[in-house]
């Protein structure tokens, strides 16, 4: 009898795929490439789309604020500004019709409203492209961890869970 305990721990031992040194090698390339350049890669992406984004958004509230000010006459403004935190001061405004507009890089133009609409639609038509071309690395960045990741599973002979078709017919 023995034996044949013997023979099943042999066939339950051929059941279940060793990893040879050179997979394990590969695995360890590939894990060390999964996470320390394609995720590093997609979370800078992330990050820079996200600062993009939050100047679209302060682009766009400059444009609502200078429709705003085309509907204002006389020669002050009185209004609250943001000096952060969600802290605000009473503010006069004397001269509403030129505006200063940071135009990046730390420089700041002073334009009349409707140039600063003019740039701000411009600014906004850019930053969106910038968007656009940062969602599809995103995109790309991602298919590749797939690819990598089924690579592993493959290396690794670990074999993907597929649910079994349910029979609707009782």
């Amino acid at each position: 009898m023995p034996l044949a305990t013997d023979t099943t721990d042999v066939k339950k031992s051929q059941d279940v795929p060793r990893m040879e040194p050179i997979n394990a090698q590969k695995v360890a390339q590939y894990e060390h490439f999964l996470n320390e350049t394609l995720r590093s890669d997609l979370e800078t992406t992330l990050e820079r789309r996200d600062k993009i984004y939050e100047q679209i958004a302060e682009y766009n509230e400059l444009s609502v604020i200078l429709g705003t000010l085309d509907g204002h006459e006389g020669p002050k403004l009185r209004t609250k500004v943001d000096i952060g935190c969600n802290f605000y001061v009473q503010a006069e405004i004397e001269n509403c019709r030129n505006v200063i507009v940071d135009v990046g890089c730390g420089i700041w133009v002073e334009m009349n409203e409707t140039k600063a609409k003019e740039f701000c639609e411009k600014k906004t038509k850019f930053l969106n492209k910038q968007a656009e071309q940062l969602t599809m690395k995103e995109v790309k960045t991602k298919a590749e961890i797939d690819v990598v990741l089924e690579g592993l599973k493959e290396i690794q002979g670990i074999k993907q869970f597929q649910p079994k078709s349910f029979d609707s017919s009782f």
